[in-house]
């Protein structure tokens, strides 16, 4: 893999953060990029990491080995279609949008499976741009890798390695799947981040003692708030049927706290507290068994 030519749409936090680390890894490859806006496009110049940029997909694009698609979710289908007619037989896109069911069935409507694996590095930050990206974003971050039913396993280990050699750990799934973990891991709890800062900002005193006296864990369970909102509504927007069977779920675990605190159940609650408890203590060794 000395040799690879790998191109980006798109210069943000996650596009310009992979770029970064492969070129700190693989200083040999070549590293083509197209932004949307100038100040990316010239700060990758300006730093190294890309050998060329341009302001539009053209014919620059036809001798990558590898594509990453790193727009927003609604834009990665866009220029999917763009890409076909320039690409190279061999080419392998992928992208790195948080959802992949639609950018799956987009690639199945214009006959490209053989051409693409999907992707999703779970890393991330409430900044964004490339001014925010960096070579270490990835490292020990899950990188969810969605293969088609017509992606070459040769080409698919070798993006396997890439993504490990650029310190993320790769999780091989059936795109639906990941879809509905994430609506679950990712997505919800934003809603909730949202909503939860929404009800205290709407229940607060006139003097604003609650937003005073916020500090700690309330921060740390909202800080996911402070995301991009055009980012994530269009995220939601993407997995709303697995986000409401779990939103559904979440009401009825809801009503089950206020029925047990209503009813002085406390060991309902104390029990709802061991058992989240015993679970997300085991969050921090999960990359140990992967």
């Amino acid at each position: 893999m000395d040799n690879l030519c790998i191109g980006f749409i798109g210069l943000g936090l996650i596009g310009g953060s992979i770029a970064k680390s492969i070129r700190h890894v693989y200083p040999g490859f070549k590293i083509i990029a197209f932004n949307r806006s100038e100040a990316p496009r010239i700060a990758a110049l300006n730093d190294g990491t890309a050998d060329s940029v341009c302001d539009k997909v053209d014919m620059s694009f036809a001798e990558c080995d590898y594509i990453f698609l790193c727009t927003p979710v609604e834009y990665n289908s866009f220029y999917l279609k763009q890409l076909k007619s320039i690409i190279k037989d061999s080419c392998i896109i992928t992208d790195v949008g948080s959802t992949k069911t639609d950018i799956h069935r987009t690639v199945i409507e214009h006959g490209m499976e053989a051409n693409f694996i999907g992707g999703h590095p779970m890393a991330g930050s409430e900044k964004t741009g490339y001014a925010n990206s960096s070579s270490d974003l990835l490292n020990n971050a899950f990188y969810a890798i969605t293969p088609t039913a017509f992606s070459d396993n040769n080409r698919l280990n070798e993006l396997v390695e890439i993504v490990k050699s650029i310190g993320a750990v790769p999780i091989i799934l059936d795109y639906e799947k990941h879809d509905y973990c994430v609506a679950g891991i990712s997505h919800l709890p934003h809603l909730i981040a949202s909503s939860l800062v929404n009800l205290i900002k709407d229940n607060d005193f006139d003097d604003q003692t609650m937003k005073r006296l916020a500090a700690g864990g309330f921060k740390d369970i909202t800080r996911i708030a402070s995301s991009s909102p055009v980012m994530w509504q269009q995220i939601c927007s993407a997995n709303a049927e697995n986000l409401v069977t779990l939103i559904d779920r979440y009401i009825e675990s809801l009503q089950e706290i206020k029925d047990s605190l209503v009813q002085k159940d406390n060991t309902y609650i104390q029990n709802m507290f061991i058992k989240s408890k015993s679970y997300r203590d085991l969050f921090s060794n999960n990359t140990d068994n992967v």
